[in-house]
């Protein structure tokens, strides 16, 4: 099918230079081919949002993919590229804004699927879980949920006998919803919070999940991962406030938004109103901020909207004495 690029657009304009970069993909020099990858990664999807080029990029990476004729350094680069847009379409779902895009979108996406399979089941062993971690991102766009039980089964078999952290196969049944529940007592500490976060609702997951935020994440999880999931089961602040206040004395500033920001946001659900006095749980928080040399450059205008939006002034000196 001749697609109009002209008539599309990418994040830059007119999509009329991406058919150059597709071409690439297959005759380019080591050069152009970056240039290609970036110009997916950047203009076609940019920063996670789809464009009108997005569907018909989809599509012709497809095909190189399929038909073999991609060059072979590009092709782990437009598989998580495909990873990527179906990461795109599941979380840009119901937003009115991408009403218009997203179905054409998931259809070219859903088509990359069985592509992605032969590539995984094709793979050498230390690439398994590359292409298995892409393939989830796939069939967890709504129109590919009956593919999900077959990867599943795929995907448990390549983690009796293929390379890689059994956490990061673990996450990926979780994702798609495998329960793993008999898993929440096994002796890998990432493995038993892998299975807790795919299974929040079960009181001992929400233990694991409560215990596990005041130290260091085990290697294959992020805070992040571990504070999201704590905010979402606790019922309130007090109930993490220790570990809260762990996070907040080690975090690095780049926190802001998901780690010790994000417990200050919670600490502090309702703003703090001038001359209002702080629980004990808040104060805690505030001496561990405190103690956080990261947190108090008054250039760091993302540090400060936290302290802002809480209700706090954005001065070491100053909530030193409130915490007191």
């Amino acid at each position: 099918m001749t697609v109009d690029w002209w008539g599309l657009r990418h994040a830059y304009g007119r999509a009329t230079d991406t058919p150059g970069h597709l071409h690439a993909l297959e005759f380019g020099d080591a050069d152009a081919r970056k240039a290609a990858l970036g110009h997916l990664q950047v203009a076609v999807l940019h920063q996670g949002f789809p464009e009108p080029a997005t569907a018909p990029s989809v599509r012709a990476v497809t095909a190189l993919l399929a038909e073999g004729r991609a060059h072979p350094d590009t092709i782990t680069s437009l598989v998580e590229f495909l990873g990527d847009v179906a990461l795109s379409v599941t979380d840009l779902a119901g937003d009115p804004h991408f009403a218009e895009l997203l179905p054409d979108v998931t259809d070219a996406v859903a088509a990359a699927y069985p592509v992605v399979l032969s590539l995984l089941e094709s793979s050498v062993p230390d690439r398994g879980l590359f292409y298995a971690e892409n393939l989830v991102a796939i069939v967890e766009m709504a129109p590919l949920t009956d593919r999900r039980e077959e990867l599943a089964a795929i995907i448990q078999d390549w983690m009796h006998h293929g390379p890689g952290p059994r956490a990061s196969w673990i996450r990926c049944l979780g994702r798609l919803g495998v329960d793993l529940r008999e898993l929440l007592s096994d002796p890998d500490p990432a493995v038993r919070l892998r299975a807790a976060l795919a299974d929040e609702n079960d009181p001992r997951s929400q233990q694991l999940i409560l215990t596990a935020l005041a130290e260091p994440p085990p290697p294959g999880l992020h805070q992040f991962e571990l504070v999201t999931a704590a905010l979402r089961v606790a019922s309130g602040f007090d109930m993490i406030a220790t570990a809260a206040c762990e996070i907040a004395r080690r975090d690095s500033w780049t926190g802001f938004d998901d780690g010790w920001g994000a417990l200050v946001r919670f600490a502090f659900a309702e703003p703090r109103r001038e001359c209002q006095p702080l629980a004990d749980s808040q104060r805690a928080l505030l001496r561990a901020l405190v103690a956080n040399d990261q947190l108090w450059d008054p250039k760091n205008g993302s540090c400060g909207l936290v302290f802002k939006q809480a209700g706090l002034p954005h001065d070491r000196d100053v909530c030193r004495q409130l915490a007191l």
